[in-house]
């Protein structure tokens, strides 16, 4: 055995045993442990039925087909470990930084293995004795980490015994596949409560006509006995007969209350569970449906209420359990993207006044997006002073991801020695509000928790606890109490959504929390989610200090600094944070006071910092959310494993991304994208680090995973730049019409160079016009310019310029036609910016069309109104506008907008391959549309709103589109600036195909999808000799 050393650092090296490690040094450890459970795997199947005949004997693992079948099994193996070691996701890295995954501790791996060779079965405790017991157990561990009260171990359990000595209920809790399902249940048993008492009162007074022997039979009511003496406390006043309630009172009983009602009518009246479950069953929410009791009580739909912060999983819950996701409110949030109480105040007070119930609150304690802990403390707050109102409701506490950090509801002191070689790692406390809102979830009548995200377990391990284990009761088809299960052991399957679920997750869990330990134990879960804290919050000083200045790049996380929530000097601490924490050695930080001191109020509420990049353009910073975005796409994609092709080898840090909505985040989001020196109500893509690491800071490694942000950054913002600075560049039209001839711009909504939607008259040399007539109409001639030039110094009327005649588009490198063909006496007929600015916020209702050309060669072109697009350009339209034909043909000249009536474009884009637009595609022509005609309002085509852009009606009548329409989705949304193009940046690699096609999000994924299958299933075929497929790595 290797030497036994101690030192300062116990903490972290204790935190060292608990993880096979980045580069897998506690394989051997890892190989013991296993070793262990395959031995006692092999010695329990000996024991069993010792004397029976060996079933694979010799004769067959030496058979032919035996070692063949073998083989291939041994060669599949070889082939997918081999690709997946290449290929993975490397949660186990200090690199990774992305989603709420890291590596699952050892313990963990193995408790899982275990319950993995047995293949226990938890919906039924004869298929799982050990393991469901366990599973309770592991219950028990999280309530009590949590704040509710835990049955002792190694007391029995007793179905009278409802309460502790201290009259708090007991808690229950068990594990699900995830938090969603967590929630859904959540949902259910919210649903079940509100419900239960009208329930009661239609059982003691409905009676039920059934079919019986072919005859109808009228039921009397099973507890009619106990109507007029039955006594139930309401949430306001004395207790009453139950008979006296109102409606209104019986929606609103506190949840203890209906949780008691079962009790008090055994107690009252001697029934038996059995009598009582059968006697309710006919009556209650889950056999009639809740609409049943709205309709018949006249009752507005419930209201459900959660943080815009919300998990996608409960509009889905709200769906799935019938309360319907129109009834799941809402509710904003602050700067901080927490739930907004006093807003939540308000829609409560609506409620009271309207009359109508609410079945829950739900606070979130640890956004999946940024790590926010919802007010908690004044949630509950409100729960009891709208009691008093006569207002009653649950509250949820959402912890899938915060709820380990209950683990760390207290302070961890801190060593005082030299530490010459930076290995120490410092750990960080909960902040003092969101230790208090830790603190409140005791107070929480239900809470999610997810193994598998704080606690390090593998997938799928969720779970749901309540405050009192009663209202499992409300989500159960059989009877709630023991009644003759196996040896007092509880099934705990007959509770909650799920059928068949795994025992290797409840050893899993169990393993890992005995193993690491959870409070009261003194160095258990709170050390490790200390570390990764202390983790984040050193990352956080680089984002809110990142900036590069002059043609630079800046950081900004969504969490502010406590001097810009005090309204503070921002730089001058952003100066403090640079020369005390950026470089400095953990041990050496640590101790001084006021720089940890300070540390300590850094980053979010639970170590997820969510933070944006922005680019300037010489010293000023760009204001277009959209090349904000772009910038951040970017990043991500560069950080990230997305494709096969994505080395992970050469991925210096792995983060995530995502987008937050302009509705949803309101005003927390307009102050974000102000403190970026952003403008413009489009939704922020934003990026985000979750830091469950433990080890990044070790040695400083930390400011190695910044740097290569930063750099990458840096890069990535020249595109940008590029993009949003116009320059010269080589443009292309596409020709319209011999006499006269008209040229219309093919732009790009991603570059300023050709941010323009143009038409202009002009004139060309007669061989020319000659040689782009053709009677194929299928064909399309395009016109670039020679010479880079910008856009609108040949946008202009008078200007000439020289181009090449191009069949189709021109070839990327090449001028076309070998001579320069002159373009003169340009009269510029529309002139329209398609920058952000003057796009419009939503797809216009009717598609407009701009109308040009003479009487006898009439043009029509889709107006751009909003990212992304499509252009349509229809040559040789016919006109039918019977008495106003003339009007509309001498207006011509001038320019016309045409709104195609039976044409709505909101409703079909964005147009992209997936969804083109068919009615302009040749099988669909020739095409007559019924339109209204306008002039062109003062001002021109562009601004926020199409009616703007209408002058006077001229007329209604019928365009005719005949010939093939040129259609282009591909090349107007291309990105200039792909990274997979090579080469300095120009607009015409839009024509590029290839490249210019994956603007388009489904041809990305079908793209990336083909690369995943290929590269997959061409490794299974050819096979790989096992090591020659791994890359070299880096040091890390």
């Amino acid at each position: 055995m290797s030497r036994v050393t101690t030192s300062f650092n116990q903490n972290h090296e204790r935190v060292g045993s608990w993880f096979l490690g980045p580069k897998a040094e506690n394989l051997d450890h890892f190989a013991r442990l296993f070793h262990i459970v395959v031995e006692d795997m092999k010695k329990g199947r000996l024991n069993f039925g010792p004397d029976d005949s060996v079933s694979i004997n010799n004769d067959i693992r030496t058979s032919e087909a035996f070692m063949q079948s073998m083989g291939e099994t041994e060669a599949l193996v070889g082939a997918l470990s081999s690709f997946m070691a290449d290929h993975n996701v490397p949660f186990y890295s200090p690199r990774y930084m992305a989603h709420m995954s890291y590596e699952n501790t050892l313990s963990a791996v193995i408790g899982y293995m275990l319950g993995l060779f047995y293949n226990q079965n938890n919906v039924a405790v004869e298929a799982s004795p050990l393991t469901t017991l366990i599973e309770a157990e592991v219950g028990q561990q999280l309530c009590e980490m949590l704040g509710y009260k835990r049955r002792a171990r190694d007391s029995d359990w007793n179905p009278d015994d409802k309460h502790s000595k201290d009259d708090e209920p007991f808690g229950w809790g068990h594990i699900t596949c995830d938090g969603s399902v967590a929630n859904l249940e959540s949902m259910w048993v919210a649903r079940n409560l509100k419900f239960y008492a009208l329930s009661l009162r239609d059982a003691m007074t409905e009676e039920r006509t059934i079919s019986q022997d072919g005859k109808l039979v009228k039921i009397p009511p099973p507890l009619a006995f106990a109507y007029d003496t039955f006594m139930v406390q309401p949430c306001v006043g004395a207790a009453k007969l139950f008979k006296n309630c109102s409606t209104w009172e019986l929606v609103n009983l506190k949840p203890h209350t209906v949780l008691s009602l079962p009790e008090e009518l055994m107690e009252q009246f001697g029934v038996s569970n059995d009598f009582l479950e059968g006697a309710l069953n006919p009556y209650s929410v889950q056999t009639v449906g809740k609409d049943a009791f709205i309709q018949k009580y006249n009752l507005p739909q419930p209201a459900y209420f959660v943080s815009r912060t919300k998990h996608y999983s409960w509009p889905k819950g709200a769906a799935v359990s019938g309360i319907g996701s129109e009834n799941l409110i809402d509710v904003d949030v602050d700067l901080c993207a927490r739930m907004d109480s006093e807003r939540l105040k308000q829609l409560l007070d609506t409620c009271l006044e309207e009359k109508r119930p609410v079945y829950c609150v739900v606070g979130i304690m640890g956004s999946t997006e940024h790590g926010a802990v919802d007010p908690l403390s004044e949630i509950l707050r409100l729960k009891y002073a709208y009691e008093e109102k006569g207002l009653s409701f649950m509250v949820h506490a959402d912890a899938a991801w915060g709820g380990y950090f209950a683990s760390m509801m207290r302070p961890i002191a801190q060593p005082k020695t030299g530490d010459p070689n930076n290995q120490y790692v410092g750990t960080i406390p909960l902040s003092a509000y969101t230790n208090e809102q830790m603190n409140m979830m005791r107070l929480a009548d239900s809470i999610t928790i997810d193994p598998h995200k704080s606690g390090y377990v593998p997938y799928p391990a969720g779970g749901l606890c309540y405050r009192d284990e009663r209202y499992r009761y409300l989500v159960t088809w059989t009877s709630p109490y023991l009644d003759g299960q196996q040896g007092g052991v509880e099934s705990i399957g007959v509770y909650g959504l799920e059928g068949s679920k795994p025992g290797a997750s409840s050893v899993a869990t169990f393993m890992t929390n005995e193993t690491i330990g959870l409070p009261p134990h003194k160095n258990g879960y709170h050390i490790l989610l200390g570390e990764a804290v202390y983790t984040a919050c050193r990352m956080y000083c680089h984002w809110v200090t990142m900036d590069t200045g002059l043609d630079g790049i800046m950081t900004v996380p969504l969490q502010m600094l406590p001097a810009e929530k005090e309204g503070g000097d921002v730089e001058g601490q952003k100066e403090i944070i640079r020369a005390t924490i950026l470089n400095r050695p953990n041990l050496e930080l640590v101790e001084d006071q006021a720089a940890y001191s300070l540390l300590c109020e850094l980053g979010s509420d639970l170590m997820i910092n969510t933070f944006a990049c922005n680019f300037r353009i010489g010293q000023d910073l760009n204001t277009d959310v959209e090349e904000a975005n772009y910038l951040n796409r970017r990043l991500y994609e560069k950080f990230s494993i997305l494709k096969p092709s994505d080395n992970m080898h050469e991925r210096d840090l792995i983060i995530m991304a995502t987008s937050l909505s302009q509705d949803s985040y309101g005003a927390c989001l307009k102050h974000w994208k102000t403190r970026l020196g952003l403008q413009g109500e489009e939704d922020l893509y934003v990026l985000a680090n979750v830091c469950m690491s433990p080890f990044p800071t070790a040695g400083n490694f930390i400011n190695e995973l910044a740097e290569s942000f930063q750099e990458a950054a840096q890069e990535i913002s020249a595109d940008c730049r590029w993009r949003a600075t116009v320059s010269q560049d080589r443009h292309t039209f596409l020709l319209r019409g011999s006499n006269p001839a008209y040229l219309v711009y093919l732009p790009m909504l991603q570059a300023a160079n050709a941010q323009k939607q143009a038409i202009v008259q002009v004139q060309l040399p007669h061989d020319i016009r000659a040689r782009a007539t053709t009677d194929d109409s299928t064909k399309f001639y395009t016109l670039t310019t020679t010479d880079t030039v910008t856009l609108d110094s040949i946008l202009r009327d008078g200007a000439s310029f020289y181009a090449s005649l191009n069949e189709g588009y021109p070839a990327v490198g090449q001028t076309g036609t070998q001579e320069a063909v002159l373009v003169s006496d340009v009269k510029v007929v529309q002139d329209n910016p398609l920058d952000r600015k003057h796009l419009l916020a939503d797809y216009p209702t009717n598609m407009p069309f701009y109308l040009y050309g003479t009487p006898q060669q009439a043009h029509l072109e889709h107006l751009l109104l909003r990212a992304p697009n499509v252009q349509i350009s229809a040559s040789d339209v016919q006109l039918d506008f019977g008495s106003s034909q003339s009007a509309v043909e001498e207006r011509l000249g001038s320019g016309l907008i045409v709104v195609m009536k039976d044409v709505l474009e909101y409703a079909m884009q964005p147009f992209t391959s997936s969804n083109r637009p068919k009615i302009f595609e040749p099988q669909s022509l020739p095409h007559t549309f019924p339109v209204e005609v306008y002039e062109v309002a003062v001002g021109g085509i562009h601004g926020r709103d199409l009616s703007a852009m209408l002058g006077q009606k001229v007329a209604d009548g019928h365009v005719t589109v005949t010939t093939p329409v040129y259609i282009d989705y591909d090349c107007l949304n291309a990105d200039p600036t792909d990274p997979t193009i090579d080469g300095p940046h120009t607009i015409m690699k839009r024509f590029i195909l290839e490249k210019a096609r994956l603007w388009d999000s489904y041809q990305r994924k079908m793209a990336t999808r083909r690369e995943w299958r290929h590269a997959f299933f061409d490794h299974l075929k050819h096979g790989t000799k096992r090591g020659d497929s791994h890359h070299g790595g880096r040091h890390s």
